[in-house]
């Protein structure tokens, strides 16, 4: 986009975020949050208790049940007779367990295709299984013969008072005395409860000796807790598609560059680099050399590499370009600014430089003086304080002094993230190269056209590293100082003195000392 806000002309507006685009760069987070919820759903599942179950079917009989029932609500009804609290209570009595311990393994299930319904039970073994069912079936049936209200009365007991009391009754006679007339009253009550309980236990008799046509013997159906298979498949289906809305959540709040061409359409100026993952330090540093000549003015001499934010801009990345540029300019001085820069530190196991005609400011303490790695330019580094270097005009000094004597000065910044330091540093350059990559802030980036208008016009093009934030800053510690050396050139080193000693140069270079004229 242009800085007015509008598409560049002969550009195009940033892509629209698509979710291949935003989860193709970060598709080993999908991986590991897979594998860790399935491998978590493994080890719980491999230390739950194993649980087995067991079934029988109840087939009901609806011969004599008036039309005016339903044979479906019937069966539903039986069904939930099953589990009936004075059913739970019968088979936790019998098994030497609560009722609640009974409900949670106890399981009843109307059929939709027949007049039968299913009683389904749990235990720790396949036996306790099928011991469990047995108990809640002969539960079941025995429910069936006793009476209703909740009475556990049976038809013979009932019975069996009703003649007790009919012959106590007669026993009276014909006695007209109030004891007698008040015994006989008592007595005609306790028959006609009696006779109401007797026609209600004559319904449950019904059903006990008409309803259940056959019931089977309890089946076994293997283990059922826990399902190793399901629980993985859960698992890793969580793990994926929760990770995927993960990162489509986190870019919706942080938008990142999903093209590299975004950047350079968000500021106005041509992409002039594409580094490929997979790329060396010596071929990027041949591309941005050869991208940075098309794009600078002949008369430009300091050039600031700007990155969009803090891990964008890699110390190797500038000390290899630095070597490229002197193998065929001569001197490239290095003025570092940044927060924190491990620049030093990849330019320290180069070889010491072999030319007498430096500057005499390049043998101060303040200043590492490095050979480029053949033997034919020189690279000097100065770190200036980020500090000093975001007063206005603050690096007017220390340019107006070194940047005549050398061909080209890389000036190194603070992020864009880092607005506004990063602006007073970056406008004393005459031209800027902003390095971006795939973890680069897209609203970082819109704010230097809408907000630094004077920064935004010393942009001359955009560099875009493919490779992710560990793999940029892998060789930029010390500890990897040879290695990412090596890299820099593929010319082997001349008059290099041996890694193993007097190669370091550990004075400070965090101080810019005036030199004496």
């Amino acid at each position: 986009m242009s800085r007015s806000g509008q598409p560049a002309e002969g550009g195009r507006a940033p892509s629209a975020p698509s979710l291949i685009r935003i989860i193709k760069p970060r598709w080993m987070v999908i991986v590991i949050a897979t594998v860790i919820l399935a491998a978590l759903a493994m080890i719980v599942s491999k230390q739950q208790a194993a649980t087995y179950e067991a079934s029988s079917r109840i087939f009901l009989s609806t011969d004599g049940i008036p039309d005016s029932v339903d044979p479906g609500r019937y069966t539903q009804t039986q069904a939930q007779l099953a589990t009936s609290t004075a059913t739970l209570d019968t088979i936790a009595s019998d098994l030497k367990i609560s009722r609640d311990e009974v409900t949670d393994r106890l399981k009843t299930t109307p059929s939709d295709e027949g007049y039968f319904f299913t009683i389904i039970g749990k235990g720790p073994t396949q036996p306790a299984a099928i011991d469990f069912v047995n108990k809640a079936k002969n539960a079941y049936i025995a429910q069936l013969g006793k009476s209703g209200n909740g009475d556990t009365s049976s038809i013979e007991a009932l019975n069996a008072a009703r003649q007790t009391k009919l012959q106590e009754l007669a026993g009276l006679g014909q006695a007209n005395d109030a004891l007698s007339l008040s015994r006989g009253r008592v007595l005609s009550g306790e028959l006609t409860e009696i006779e109401t309980k007797l026609k209600e236990a004559g319904v449950a008799g019904y059903a006990a000796n008409a309803s259940v046509r056959l019931a089977e013997a309890p089946q076994s159906n293997g283990q059922v807790a826990p399902n190793l298979f399901r629980n993985v498949l859960v698992a890793a289906l969580l793990g994926l598609f929760g990770s995927i809305a993960g990162l489509w959540i986190m870019y919706q709040r942080r938008p990142t560059i999903l093209d590299p061409h975004n950047s350079a359409d968000l500021l106005g100026v041509p992409l002039i680099a594409d580094l490929p993952p997979n790329r060396t330090s010596a071929n990027a540093a041949e591309t941005l050399v050869s991208a940075m000549s098309a794009v600078m003015s002949p008369t430009s001499k300091v050039v600031a590499f700007t990155p969009a934010s803090r891990t964008d801009l890699s110390s190797e990345l500038v000390a290899a370009v630095a070597a490229a540029w002197s193998d065929d300019q001569g001197v490239v001085l290095i003025l570092d600014t940044s927060a924190q820069s491990e620049v030093r530190a990849s330019l320290e196991g180069l070889p010491r430089p072999t030319s007498a005609e430096l500057p005499h400011w390049a043998h101060e303490p303040t200043c590492l003086a490095r050979s480029s790695g053949t033997g034919r330019g020189h690279i000097l580094y100065n770190r200036v304080s980020p500090a000093r270097a975001a007063r206005p005009g603050g690096l007017a000094p220390i340019l107006a002094d070194r940047a005549p004597v050398v061909d080209l000065v890389i000036l190194v910044t603070a992020a864009l993230a880092d607005l506004p330091m990063t602006a007073a540093s970056a406008i004393q350059a005459d031209a800027v190269v902003v390095i971006t990559s795939s973890d680069t802030n897209l609203k970082e980036l819109e704010q230097v056209p809408r907000d630094w208008p004077a920064l935004a016009e010393r942009v001359v093009g955009v560099v875009h590293d493919g490779r992710t934030a560990v793999r940029r800053n892998a060789g930029g510690g010390r500890s990897s100082t040879s290695a990412s050396v090596e890299s820099i050139t593929s010319a082997s080193p001349v008059g290099a003195e041996p890694h193993g000693r007097g190669s370091r140069d550990t004075e400070a270079t965090d101080r810019y000392a005036r030199p004496n004229r």
